[in-house]
């Protein structure tokens, strides 16, 4: 369900000839660039979640068949699947966290900026930076509360006495929170799009 999130994009500018005024916006930028450098570290992340989650995937399917015996080590295995996915969720919280110290102090060259209205968008850019790891955080905590109910239900089919109803009942909340995970989501790519768009105009300026 989960897919990569939406990345920045990579260019990264080193353009001769520059007036002082775009080699002033230029210094910034191209510190600003090393929030994308980071962010790279996101796509092994990705690779080992997706990869969790098609393990889940197998296990899940592995309940159809299985005995009232074999429910304890199923669900064992994919409580501790959970356990992991959850560590992931954290792995990238932590590289979004460097993302954002690599970007507050990209923000010492806005003052060595002298033309306000490129000054300006360089604030812009940061700001909308801001709301993006915001977005972010808000997706990876309802995701997180998403696998600690996951966590949970898998916890319950290990007990002795299952109740298929309370299993129901719990798969229902679940995709409830499922909903909010994608509306967080949305959100961070939206913020996402926000930024990229600022970054462009950036480029477009050091380019002329």
């Amino acid at each position: 369900m989960r897919k990569m999130i939406a990345g920045l994009g990579l260019a990264v500018m080193f353009v001769a000839g520059c007036s002082s005024d775009e080699d002033e916006l230029l210094d910034f930028y191209n510190a600003f660039q090393e929030t994308v450098e980071v962010e790279k570290e996101i796509e092994t992340v990705s690779e080992e979640f997706n990869s969790l989650e098609s393990e889940k995937g197998e296990l899940q399917e592995s309940l159809q068949d299985a005995s009232r015996e074999e429910l304890p080590e199923i669900s064992s295995e994919l409580v501790e699947n959970t356990d992991a996915r959850i560590d992931q969720l954290d792995a990238e919280a932590g590289v979004m966290g460097e993302s954002r110290s690599r970007m507050e102090t990209s923000t010492q060259y806005i003052e060595e900026i002298s033309n306000e209205t490129n000054r300006d968008r360089a604030e812009s850019l940061v700001e909308a930076m801001e709301a993006r790891y915001q977005a972010h955080s808000d997706m990876i905590d309802s995701y997180k509360s998403v696998l600690e109910s996951e966590k949970e239900v898998f916890e319950y089919l290990g007990e002795e006495d299952v109740s298929q109803d309370e299993v129901d009942e719990r798969l229902n909340s679940l995709n409830e929170q499922y909903q909010e995970v994608e509306e967080t989501g949305a959100a961070f790519s939206e913020e996402t799009e926000k930024v990229n768009e600022l970054k462009k105009e950036i480029q477009d300026v050091i380019e002329e």
